[in-house]
């Protein structure tokens, strides 16, 4: 089905900038004492897993993932360590993060009523599992605002 490949596609690029973005504020948590590193190791693991799930359904398909745009990589890095050094508290951390979860869970949405019914079972399962995991991390943050 040509609505998988697309909705996979979509989701490896949205998966792998997260997961840009998760790892750069890893790092630059390491020398802090921020209580919300717990959170953003948890969901390093998680968009891993989304990726492995994602990129083994895509061959599945025989499709080869293709690379996330190096551009599009760097201005997520970019943002993320500006963001951090302007005010790198919890609260401000989760604030971007929560937004962040916000403007993946509008996309996951939008892409899910658009292929209703032209996707698998399995990659509409991945695509609502990814959906229910930003609103969980989202209400896993809110404590940090």
């Amino acid at each position: 089905m040509s609505g998988d490949k697309e909705l996979l596609e979509y989701m490896k690029k949205n998966i792998d900038m997260g997961l840009e973005a998760l790892e750069t504020l890893d790092k630059q948590l390491e020398s802090t004492d921020n209580k919300i590193k717990s959170n953003v190791d948890k969901a390093i693991v998680e968009y891993r897993e989304f990726k492995d799930q994602n990129e083994n359904l895509l061959s599945d398909l025989n499709v080869e993932p293709k690379k996330t745009n190096l551009f599009s990589l760097l201005m997520v890095k970019m943002s993320s360590k500006a963001e951090f050094m302007k005010d790198n508290s919890d609260s401000k951390i989760a604030d971007a993060l929560i937004q962040g979860y916000n403007m993946g869970i509008i996309d996951i949405t939008k892409k899910l009523k658009k292929y209703k019914g032209e996707v698998s079972k399995n990659v509409l399962k991945l695509a609502s599992d990814y959906k229910k995991m930003m609103e969980a991390s989202i209400k896993d943050i809110k404590k940090y605002l």
